[in-house]
């Protein structure tokens, strides 16, 4: 019997849902604290880097050129939120929920993600490298042309995320769920635990990268790829 070809990649995710008008407001990060609800806020150039706090919930804002990079909020509640040019760098949101998202060209460079959980979420044209997402759970989540240079995501649940167009030079997947992930077009130099990926499809136009995942499978499996000329 034939095997079914992998199904496309047509993960349905839902938008951020903001109201027309916002309110223009402007925030340092000694004016957040532990519990505070931001909503339907305008957020532009506002420095809230180093912002420390828990239980925060931000609804229904749109974050642009916002540096929150430093900060560590614990548990965040993130609903309807758009960020565009934003700086996360070193952040860590730890056990932070995430739900109808969307992040726009943005720098997560060394972003700390354990536990988070996040549903109809897409990251586009952004940098995470070095990012760690250990045991996250993904739904509906949606990575497009963004650069994941060493990111760990040991033991986080991908499934059903899609990775489009995304450098995951020597990314860590080790001991990961990921039946119905999709990868389309990804850069694979290096990454490991690519043994991990039960139940995902790969597929690649190039074949340097198709040979890349190649050798990383074998790898994983302990198969040395030999010359023929070489073994003859």
């Amino acid at each position: 019997m034939a095997s079914m070809p992998p199904r496309k990649a047509t993960t349905k995710l839902a938008a951020p849902r903001l109201r027309a008008q916002l309110d223009e407001r402007t925030l340092t990060a000694g004016e957040v604290d532990d519990e505070d609800r931001l909503t339907d806020l305008a957020l532009t150039d506002q420095d809230l880097g180093g912002l420390l706090a828990e239980h925060v919930e931000l609804s229904g804002c749109r974050l642009t050129r916002v540096n929150l990079g430093g900060s560590d909020l614990d548990k965040l509640i993130l609903v309807d939120l758009e960020l565009d040019h934003c700086d996360l760098a070193n952040a860590r949101w730890a056990d932070a929920s995430g739900t109808r998202l969307a992040i726009t060209s943005s720098r997560l460079t060394g972003f700390a993600g354990s536990g988070m959980s996040l549903q109809h979420v897409t990251v586009r044209d952004s940098v995470l490298d070095f990012s760690s997402f250990r045991f996250a759970k993904f739904q509906r989540v949606e990575f497009t042309d963004c650069r994941l240079q060493s990111a760990d995501f040991v033991s986080a649940d991908l499934t059903g995320t899609v990775f489009r167009h995304c450098d995951l030079t020597s990314v860590e997947f080790s001991q990961v769920t990921a039946a119905g992930a999709v990868f389309i077009d990804c850069t694979w130099d290096g990454t490991r635990g690519i043994g991990s990926l039960s139940g995902a499809t790969i597929a690649n136009s190039s074949p340097i990268d198709t040979l890349a995942v190649t050798v990383a499978m074998a790898t994983a499996l302990g198969i040395t790829l030999g010359d023929p000329e070489e073994l003859s």
